[in-house]
């Protein structure tokens, strides 16, 4: 039986969205990285591309960890030389995380070559195309986002 285009585009999501977890463990098994170690520097560029370096709660709060396990988290990025802890300049109690040189070599080094391949598959695409799959694989984030808050809260059938 034919799977339909929308059922067909679900699966090789899900095929993707698998291939990324085994490219994640497979660098990082070679790197002697843990994953949520990995989550946790993907996190901190982020909220650095957005001009602000994150909290450690801001950090517990994007990868879902308690304090404890945050702390640790912390301990081990600054103790492998990745992440610098700072004092906020308007507020010397505020903790901020920011990535070091080293993590940006290493990041580099880890997902260069991904970054090289999805850049070749990408540039088979024309411009429009490629803002159509950006704002589709955006909404599909969203989605995705919207499925975990509703397992979250105990409702089913929403987002």
């Amino acid at each position: 039986m034919e799977a339909t285009g929308s059922l067909r585009l679900m699966l090789a999501l899900q095929e993707f969205a698998q291939a990324s977890e085994r490219y994640v463990e497979t660098v990082g098994a070679r790197h002697h990285s843990h994953r949520t170690d990995m989550n946790a520097l993907a996190a901190i560029l982020r909220f650095e591309r957005t001009g602000r370096a994150p909290t450690p709660g801001d950090l517990a709060r994007e990868l879902r960890l308690s304090a404890p396990a945050t702390t640790a988290l912390v301990d081990r990025l600054v103790s492998s030389g990745h992440v610098e802890r700072l004092r906020a300049e308007d507020d010397r109690r505020r903790v901020l995380l920011r990535l070091t040189d080293q993590a940006r070599r290493d990041g580099r080094e880890m997902f260069g070559p991904l970054g090289t391949a999805l850049a070749g598959v990408i540039g088979r695409y024309d411009p429009e195309e490629i803002d159509l799959l950006a704002r589709f694989v955006t909404e599909a984030r969203e989605g995705v986002d919207a499925a975990s808050a509703a397992v979250e809260s105990g409702e089913r059938d929403r987002p």
